[in-house]
């Protein structure tokens, strides 16, 4: 077998052994190409934040659409959420003011945050799941985040005169337009 000659024809012993040494490289490039992406993944994290807990059990019949359990009464946890991705953090949802009615949860928010050595303005984004106060009555504490929100509900928060059930006054930092708020039609990545 004669080697790899590029600058004039290759017999054809030389050709095979070519295209293996180029597949081997092309095989090593590609791996190598993929070690950058994987070294560069942000760390992601999930932490669930107490939004409160209903007073009483409750009727949870409502909760299927086969109506699978008439009579059943559970206690219900309304939960928040911490996601962080890299270096940035965002609040889902926040809940009723401490306090406020029988089912708020006992510490605020600003709080739960600070005993995971955070502060509201490190929070980048806050995402709302509805309009409902359940959801939104901690909002005024996140006033710096951007707000995200389904482009229906912020509509209905935004109107002349807001939807039955809104929590409108929850939402005057960003209606005002003193924050930023990025109304959702879809996903958001």
């Amino acid at each position: 077998m004669q080697p790899c000659n590029i600058h004039g024809s290759i017999p054809m012993g030389g050709a095979m052994q070519r295209n293996r040494y180029l597949l081997a490289i092309a095989a090593c490039a590609g791996a190598l190409v993929g070690l950058p992406a994987a070294a560069q993944t942000p760390e992601v994290t999930l932490t669930r934040l107490d939004c409160g807990t209903d007073a009483a059990p409750r009727d949870v019949a409502r909760f299927s659409d086969t109506f699978a359990y008439k009579d059943l009464k559970l206690p219900f946890t309304f939960s928040c959420y911490l996601i962080k991705h890299g270096d940035e953090y965002m609040v889902w949802d926040t809940g009723f003011v401490p306090g406020s009615n029988p089912n708020a949860p006992k510490v605020s928010l600003v709080d739960q945050l600070a005993q995971l050595k955070l502060t509201p303005g490190q929070i980048k984004y806050v995402g709302i799941s509805h309009y409902h106060a359940d959801h939104t009555s901690q909002l005024p504490s996140l006033t710096k985040s951007t707000l995200l929100i389904g482009k229906g509900d912020w509509d209905a928060v935004n109107a002349p005169k807001p939807a039955p059930g809104v929590n409108a006054a929850a939402f005057t930092n960003w209606i005002s337009g003193d924050g930023k708020a990025e109304p959702v039609t879809l996903d958001k990545d």
